[in-house]
């Protein structure tokens, strides 16, 4: 599949919320307009990761690349798989990937990194990962080219938000995103996250601080 789905078409269709709808296959076409296919809550997305207590964190549907501008095919293909960048991050979001990238009929890309929140977030000024690229792959140095050119967007599933299931507040994403993407709505008497496309990063601090499982706000790839 053809990368598509940036945050303003794909967000026509799922708005902030995706206990609502989601996209089960889609496509952009030349003028800028989607062609979608949606489904419920039913819909079973393909990318399960789990917490070090072996809980279930989040669950995605595309995967994440680590800070690159660089789309799906031509990074996996440029990416000799050495692991330095995965050796050094700080935050260990890095890990090699299995079967992540065969949402895109990809298959030959285990062992290139790939990106999850379980451990820590994206810092906005942390390139260690850049640092040690030598293919120079890794490119997005600056908290301006990581707005710019963003790691993913956050989804909201308010079927797994305690201010839903467990009726108490909770605003752990709101006060923890370094580029206050986030804003609190109103819904069902509590106070839930909406996400601000154009300001969201994919960084990853509202997965990571989320207390929910499995995470109520995740990032999806771009």
């Amino acid at each position: 599949m053809e990368q598509w789905h940036n945050e303003d078409p794909l967000h026509r269709y799922v708005g902030h919320d995706t206990a609502q709808v989601k996209v089960l296959n889609a496509e952009q076409a030349s003028d800028g307009s989607v062609n979608a296919l949606l489904q419920g809550e039913r819909f079973e997305k393909q990318i399960h990761t789990s917490m070090p207590d072996g809980s279930t964190a989040a669950v995605r549907q595309y995967p994440i690349l680590p800070p690159t501008r660089r789309d799906y095919p031509d990074f996996l293909k440029a990416c000799t798989a050495c692991g330095k960048c995965i050796e050094v991050c700080p935050e260990h979001i890095l890990r090699p990937a299995t079967t992540e990238y065969e949402v895109y009929d990809i298959h030959d890309a285990q062992g290139k990194p790939t990106v999850s929140f379980e451990l820590g977030y994206c810092r906005p000024n942390c390139h260690r990962c850049a640092d040690v690229c030598e293919e120079g792959l890794l490119d997005l140095v600056s908290e301006a080219q990581k707005v710019e050119h963003h790691l993913g967007w956050a989804q909201f599933n308010s079927l797994t938000c305690l201010t839903q299931t467990e009726h108490i507040p909770c605003d752990a994403c709101l006060r923890h995103c370094p580029y206050k993407a986030i804003l609190p709505v109103e819904k069902d008497g509590f106070k839930v996250p909406r996400i601000h496309p154009r300001l969201c990063t994919g960084c990853g601090a509202c997965e990571f601080y989320c207390p929910a499982r499995p995470k109520a706000i995740y990032v999806e790839g771009r």
